[in-house]
């Protein structure tokens, strides 16, 4: 039996895969401390969201679901999120893990509405001055990258992805 995401397409899907899956290797043979996150897990800002987002910190969806602490917090929920040298850290009871993340990826879709965008992007370049976000467009192979407010030389799925500390993603056998 197959099971599709039906809330995506399979470019999307396909994506956020390899980057899952090539953050995998990299940890195996580079034996590097990364964390990843795949569409599971929540950043929550504190501010509001088109005034003074300042602070993203990774927050585990289904545990604050079933405190029922959901509808208390403001927050997004990235295509794809790493770790790798800012700190994270779980609390005692496990129910949520602090910390801003060093690379946020999200795969544009015809869903994603112009405020929705913004919305995101005002959140991620406001957060930390360490947290690369990258933006993918379904139908083309630019990947608009930034460092918290600061735009970075777009890249392109024609070649290795590259974050400014050196993790490579090659992702051009999903070039269009």
């Amino acid at each position: 039996m197959t099971i599709f995401n039906m809330s995506t397409t399979k470019r999307h899907i396909d994506l956020i895969n390899e980057f899952v899956v090539q953050s995998g290797i990299m940890r195996r043979i580079d034996k590097i401390n990364l964390k990843t996150y795949q569409e599971e897990a929540a950043l929550v800002h504190y501010g509001h969201r088109r005034k003074d987002p300042f602070i993203l910190s990774l927050v585990d969806i289904d545990k604050l679901e079933s405190l029922d602490l959901i509808n208390h917090l403001e927050y997004t929920q990235p295509d794809f999120i790493l770790f790798n040298k800012n700190k994270y850290i779980w609390n005692e009871r496990e129910t949520r893990l602090a910390g801003c993340p060093d690379l946020v990826v999200e795969i544009w879709s015809e869903s994603n509405t112009q405020i929705d965008r913004e919305e995101k992007f005002l959140i991620y370049s406001h957060s930390n001055d360490k947290t690369e976000h990258w933006y993918i467009e379904q139908d083309s192979n630019t990947v608009e990258c930034y460092l918290g407010g600061t735009r970075l030389e777009n890249q392109t799925l024609t070649k290795q992805l590259v974050t400014r500390t050196g993790l490579e993603f090659d992702l051009t056998h999903l070039a269009v």
